[in-house]
C-alpha cells in the first residue's frame, strides 16, 4: 500500500528532503526557516545531537542502519578500481629468489650477476662465500669495488666487516683473500674483470671429468 502523502510524517520527510536540496519556496520555505531559527528548536536539536531540522526528521523517519561488513571496501573499489602499474621497459628487477648462481672452483664461493650491460662498461655482481672460503690471487684489468653486506673478509692485511668498502684500481694485483665466517658482498667491477671466462672454463673441465669418471 502506498503511503498517504498528506500524513504528517511523510509530509515532514518530503519537506526535509526538499530543504536539503534547496528546492523549497513560499510558505513551506518560511516554515522550515522558522524551525531552523527558533531558539527552542535549536536547543532541542543540539540536545539530541542534530545539526538541523532536516537531519532530525530524517533520523526519525529513517533510523540509522549499521552498514554490512566490507561495504566500505566495495564502495572504494568501485570508486577507485585497482589499476596495475605499467611495466617500464627501462626498469629491470631481480628479486632475491631470482637469478642464476654460478659456483667458483672450490665450491665455497658463488656469484649472481645482477647487471652486465656492454654499454655500461662495468658489471654488478652479488657475491656469497661460505665459511673458510679462499679467494685466490688475481689481477684487475679494470677498476673493482667491493661493499661488504654481511660477514667478514680478510684482504691485503685488513679485516672488513658489514658496511666496509674496498676499491682496487685498474692494473693492480689482488692478493689472496679469505672469509672465516662467510660473507655476502656487492661487487662492482669492470667488465673485463668479470670471471665469466674462468667460470666457463671450470664448468667445461668439471663436465669433462664427470664424463671420464662416468658420474
Amino acid at each position: 500500500m502506498n503511503p498517504d502523502p498528506n500524513e504528517p510524517r511523510h509530509r515532514a520527510t518530503e519537506l526535509a528532503a526538499l530543504q536539503a536540496a534547496g528546492a523549497l519556496d513560499g510558505e513551506d520555505a518560511a516554515a522550515m526557516a522558522h524551525c531552523e531559527d527558533c531558539a527552542f528548536s535549536k536547543a532541542a536539536l543540539a540536545a539530541l545531537g542534530f545539526e538541523n531540522t532536516a537531519a532530525a526528521i530524517a533520523s526519525t523517519v529513517f533510523p540509522p542502519v549499521a552498514p554490512s561488513a566490507g561495504l566500505k571496501d566495495k564502495i572504494m573499489a568501485r570508486i577507485s578500481p585497482a589499476v596495475p602499474e605499467p611495466q617500464d621497459a627501462e626498469t629491470h628487477f631481480i628479486l632475491d629468489a631470482e637469478g642464476e648462481w654460478q659456483i667458483l672452483p672450490g665450491g665455497k664461493i658463488r656469484l649472481k650477476t645482477l647487471s652486465d650491460l656492454p654499454a655500461a662498461g662495468h658489471a654488478m655482481i652479488l657475491l656469497e662465500a661460505s665459511p673458510g672460503a679462499v679467494f685466490f690471487p688475481h689481477s684487475h684489468e679494470g677498476m673493482e669495488e667491493i661493499f661488504l653486506v654481511s660477514g667478514d673478509l680478510t684482504t691485503n692485511g685488513r679485516v672488513l666487516g658489514p658496511g666496509d668498502y674496498l676499491r682496487h684500481a685498474a692494473g693492480t694485483h689482488h692478493q689472496k683473500a679469505t672469509s672465516e665466517h662467510g660473507c655476502r658482498a656487492i661487487l662492482v667491477t669492470a667488465r673485463e674483470n668479470h670471471p665469466r671466462k674462468a667460470i666457463g672454463a671450470y664448468s667445461e673441465l668439471r663436465n669433462l671429468v664427470k664424463g671420464v669418471l662416468g658420474t
